[in-house]
């Protein structure tokens, strides 16, 4: 059954923002033994380079940050970022769940009635704290595998993304639905065969609010 996200409290906003910190934290935890290594080589199955990845994992949370904030409803707030020379793989590890933390807060402080751009549908503050959650868990499992690492999502954060952004919109099967949600998530998102049910390819979420 999927939530009725139209009537969430304050206190659910809170709830739900904290998956994204959930998820970062995860993700520092799992790449802490791979901060000497080499960020330049290419992510699997991917254009960027590992750094750029990291990079990419923090834009998206920021951005979606400045899509809750400035409820622009055209197309996303102007946000530019450079990587400092100096940057390394520590540095990657801290800025992602600093930047987990800014959706965190802004999602707490948002309103339900808020509304904002996606190229995947106008969403809302749920909607933007499910899409942080896809971006770091999915992301998590592209440079743990570039550095020779398998990665689950955690259960809870993708089980919150998969009922907000997933559910109904493709479908599936018995042996899928008995999965741990953190494998589901990996699934959707294009990443893993799973369950009888072949690698995605050109997938995508549905951010609109849900009624």
């Amino acid at each position: 059954m999927v939530q009725n996200y139209s009537s969430q409290s304050s206190q659910q906003l809170e709830s739900d923002g904290r998956h994204v910190v959930e998820a970062a934290d995860e993700l520092a935890r799992v790449l802490t033994a791979h901060v000497e290594a080499d960020w330049t080589i290419t992510t699997p199955d991917l254009i960027w380079s590992q750094s750029q990845t990291a990079i990419h994992t923090m834009r998206a949370c920021l951005e979606y940050s400045f899509q809750v904030v400035g409820s622009r409803m055209d197309t996303y707030q102007p946000v530019l970022f450079e990587k400092k020379e100096a940057a390394a793989g520590s540095d990657y590890l801290t800025m992602i769940p600093t930047a987990a933390r800014v959706l965190h807060h802004v999602v707490a402080m948002a309103s339900t009635s808020d509304r904002a751009w996606h190229a995947y549908g106008i969403s809302d503050p749920t909607g933007f704290a499910a899409m942080g959650v896809v971006e770091v868990s999915v992301h998590t499992f592209d440079l743990a595998k570039g550095f020779g690492d398998d990665f689950t999502p955690l259960d809870g954060p993708s089980a919150f993304a998969i009922n907000r952004l997933f559910i109904d919109t493709v479908e599936t099967n018995d042996a899928f639905k008995a999965e741990r949600p953190g494998r589901q998530l990996l699934w959707y998102a294009g990443r893993i065969e799973l369950a009888g049910l072949e690698r995605r390819q050109g997938w995508k979420w549905n951010g609109l609010v849900r009624s």
